[in-house]
């Protein structure tokens, strides 16, 4: 009968997500549809206004609030630090303060960007961080917001998230390939390759253990690692095998100029998030066929 009562309680918990035109936001919809989602996209709760968050989470009282939406764009950033922090940072601090006053679990996402890239192998979630750019920044102040507000906040590091919507690595290299003969893309910054699918898919099995896990920070990655270089080979296989895959270049980073430093290698450590939720994860290129 308490398995019957946790099923009834499961199946009518409310949970408040963010960002839903966004590709994790969007994948979240996607696979939590036996709970009661409140949907949240931007046109809705423009994150800037912390008015507006407030209101809708006194509002719609969720039993967990999920927050994907973030400002991403990493070159924009440069140029606007007060949007960024706003939206990275202040907002997702007077979440966790909501989720504290009604005594609910709080979901973040945060990214590999907070690490400077300079470590040799992969980046535990205790590793001292140094963004390189205002993004990194913003998403660093999120984090530390969150826990000084305390609760039960989880934040959930991920990286090079990829996806079938949106403007995204996987999209560009699929158009590229499409009206280029040769693509040149980055060999000497490595990561993790993470779908949003496979994010969500994650997610969903951890709601149930939330209460079974410590609060604190997170890395949600599958497992191995790679290039922006061999990442873009196994894409173009996979969506265009007409494409002449000799004529993917490797470049250095240095030879692609952007606004933004980028970490060179932001390869996460999984083992702690695999501990804490009973996990078991695939490698990012059965990820990919999976999209």
């Amino acid at each position: 009968s308490n398995n019957i009562k946790n099923i009834i309680l499961l199946k009518i918990m409310k949970i408040l997500i963010t960002g839903t035109n966004g590709q994790v936001g969007h994948a979240l919809v996607g696979v939590l549809g036996k709970y009661e989602v409140i949907s949240v996209n931007r046109q809705q709760c423009d994150l800037i206004n912390l008015d507006q968050i407030e209101y809708m989470i006194d509002s719609y009282q969720p039993d967990l609030i999920i927050n994907p939406a973030a400002y991403t764009n990493v070159d924009s950033a440069e140029d606007e630090a007060e949007l960024a922090f706003r939206i990275n940072a202040d907002a997702p601090k007077l979440m966790a303060k909501k989720a504290r006053e009604y005594n609910i679990p709080f979901i973040h996402f945060s990214t590999d960007f907070v690490f400077d890239g300079k470590k040799k192998g992969s980046y535990s979630e205790g590793d001292f961080t140094n963004p390189l750019g205002v993004y990194g920044a913003s998403k660093l102040a999120g984090e530390e917001f969150i826990q000084e507000v305390g609760g039960q906040a989880y934040i959930f590091r991920t990286s090079w998230v990829y996806s079938k919507i949106g403007s995204n690595f996987y999209s560009t290299m699929m158009r590229l390939s499409q009206e280029k003969n040769e693509i040149k893309v980055v060999s000497d910054q490595i990561g993790v390759p993470t779908s949003s699918v496979f994010i969500a898919a994650q997610i969903q099995k951890i709601i149930p253990k939330l209460n079974q896990a410590q609060p604190g920070i997170f890395h949600l990655v599958p497992n191995g690692n790679c290039s922006w270089y061999e990442f873009a080979k196994e894409i173009i296989v996979k969506t265009n095998p007409v494409f002449d895959i000799n004529k993917i270049y490797p470049i250095k980073a240095e030879q692609y100029p952007s606004k933004a430093k980028r970490p060179l290698n932001s390869i996460l450590e999984n083992i702690r998030i695999k501990k804490a939720f009973m996990l078991e994860f695939e490698d990012w290129q059965s990820e990919l066929k999976k999209i």
